[in-house]
């Protein structure tokens, strides 16, 4: 599930912060319940040089610090033309009285939307800001909060349609972003964390949410922060993939886990993808 830019080829985006996100089947996110017209952008936490999805601020609203996440626009053309004719089918119809998938792709892949799905399951599981950092919904940026992004910050690379730009400022859709707690703090690098590292994920496994992105940059005082390409079921990946490819994904954050271990030069005997490797052997493990 590599991260994409480019011109957006859908613009299926709600104009006012008001309902749970995304309007497709599954989890989702609720949206930011404190006044955010008291938000002050304090600093870019984020390398803007970095090509990535988002850009991350240390934010005060109504004086309390949090870390916002501002996602660019994604781009689903690649998405489309991955889709063979046996897929395109399978997603062209509506699910439980909801949009066909084929017609909202970026529900499932956008970064944005991605971060949405997980973080609502982990808040129907009663785990947020237990195995990742706390999210506290989502809010839309105004026009205004948007030039203030441009003027402190030189950020103005958000990856719109270029037919926004002909678009009155006030009138274009607005950016999206997500709230979380503010943790600064690297983690800590031991066996004694590393477990508890491995926990966290394997919990959000047994919820359907697989993080994918695992890696050093992505955790803050040893929770993950970044879930901006996690698949959550229920996902269309897991409708139209074949087993194996599905495995694979499901793998990725394992894999991962044990790679960033061996970076970060912790002694540890825990595996993650060994582990669970075994117990399928055993038949005593069910994800």
């Amino acid at each position: 599930m590599p991260r994409r830019r480019g011109q957006l080829r859908r613009r299926n985006l709600p104009a006012t912060a008001n309902i749970p996100l995304p309007q497709c089947d599954g989890s989702k996110l609720h949206p930011f319940e404190d006044d955010e017209a008291n938000l002050e952008f304090v600093r870019l936490l984020s390398d803007p040089t970095f090509d990535a999805d988002a850009y991350v601020f240390e934010v005060a609203i109504g004086g309390q610090p949090y870390a916002l996440k501002a996602f660019i626009y994604y781009n689903d053309e690649e998405d489309h033309l991955a889709l063979d004719d046996f897929e395109r089918d399978l997603l062209s119809r509506p699910v439980a009285g909801n949009p066909a998938p084929l017609d909202h792709l970026d529900y499932y892949f956008d970064p944005f939307y991605n971060e949405c799905r997980a973080y609502g399951k982990l808040v129907e599981a009663e785990l947020n800001g237990e195995v990742a950092v706390r999210c506290h919904g989502y809010l839309m940026l105004s026009y205004k909060q948007e030039d203030d992004l441009d003027r402190r910050f030189g950020i103005t690379d958000w990856n719109r349609p270029i037919e926004q730009y002909d678009m009155s400022p006030s009138k274009r859709p607005p950016l999206r972003a997500t709230v979380k707690d503010l943790i600064l703090e690297d983690p800590e690098w031991s066996p004694r964390v590393a477990n508890k590292m491995l926990r966290d994920l394997k919990r959000m496994r047994k919820l359907g949410v697989y993080a994918m992105d695992i890696k050093p940059d992505n955790y803050k005082g040893g929770l993950l922060v970044d879930l901006s390409i996690a698949l959550t079921y229920p996902h269309i990946v897991f409708q139209i993939k074949p087993e194996f490819q599905q495995q694979g994904y499901k793998n990725q954050d394992l894999i991962a886990f044990d790679a960033m271990m061996r970076d970060q030069n912790v002694k540890t005997r825990i595996r993650a993808f060994r582990n669970i490797e075994t117990m399928r052997k055993l038949r005593s493990y069910k994800e």
